[in-house]
């Protein structure tokens, strides 16, 4: 059954509480923190502070997800708040290529540095957590294959960080195959998680392709009815994966 994973960003923050209730009444499988740093992504978001919140105040598993350039630095405060995953970026050694005024995105054509890679996962499960490393769309997905016997969750992004409601970029469909069908040759057990431009539109697709879990921001925040959202996306033809 896929699960669906709200971005509390996404939200009305003026009644931040609320929504992440409402979402774990609705159905919601998890709770997705994006916490940015405004260096590793164009943006600033929120820290341990509202993610402690939420943590409060709902009972589903929390996915921090740190787009941020030292990922070392985060764990400790987040592993305190509770949250089941960190998911840290593969690029953080990376590039940063220009999108535009004001945006970019970081981009590697090969992993400098895997021993700090591997560093930063033993520190996210010794820490209590459960790791997980995130690929931004121009990243070939075959750079992450080395690690996938060493973490629990791969979250491929389907946008280029930083800001809500981009376009849907597609090249993840092959991601996600290509990754499922490496998790099948070589019994891993990784979830695959797919985070950008998710949809009622799109989540059919994602699960066939073979993902585990979808991030719902606007789509499922400008949803007149959050319970009837996840019920369409379950029902789909996003409920097996």
């Amino acid at each position: 059954m896929i699960k669906i994973a709200p971005s509390i960003l996404a939200a009305d923050f003026n009644h931040l509480g609320e929504e992440i209730k409402a979402a774990e009444t609705a159905g919601a499988d998890m709770i997705h923190l994006d916490i940015m740093d405004g260096h590793f992504v164009p943006n600033l978001s929120f820290g341990e502070a509202i993610s402690a919140m939420s943590k409060a105040v709902c009972t589903l598993p929390h996915d921090a997800h740190l787009m941020v350039t030292d990922p070392e630095y985060y764990i400790g405060s987040f592993a305190k708040i509770g949250v089941e995953y960190i998911t840290f970026h593969l690029e953080i050694e990376g590039i940063r290529q220009d999108l535009g005024p004001g945006r970019w995105v970081y981009v590697t054509e090969k992993i400098a540095n895997p021993e700090r890679m591997r560093k930063i996962i033993s520190a996210i499960r010794k820490a209590g957590c459960k790791p997980g490393l995130s690929l931004n769309p121009p990243t070939q997905i075959e750079l992450v294959f080395p690690f996938l016997s060493e973490i629990d969750l791969l979250l491929l992004m389907s946008v280029n960080p930083g800001f809500a409601g981009q376009k849907f970029i597609d090249n993840v469909y092959d991601k996600i195959s290509a990754a499922a069908g490496l998790r099948k040759d070589k019994g891993l057990n990784f979830e695959i998680m797919v985070d950008g431009g998710v949809g009622l539109n799109n989540s059919a697709r994602l699960a066939a392709a073979g993902a585990d879990i979808l991030v719902t921001g606007s789509s499922f925040y400008k949803a007149p009815d959050y319970g009837e959202f996840i019920r369409k996306i379950k029902g789909s033809g996003g409920g097996s994966s």
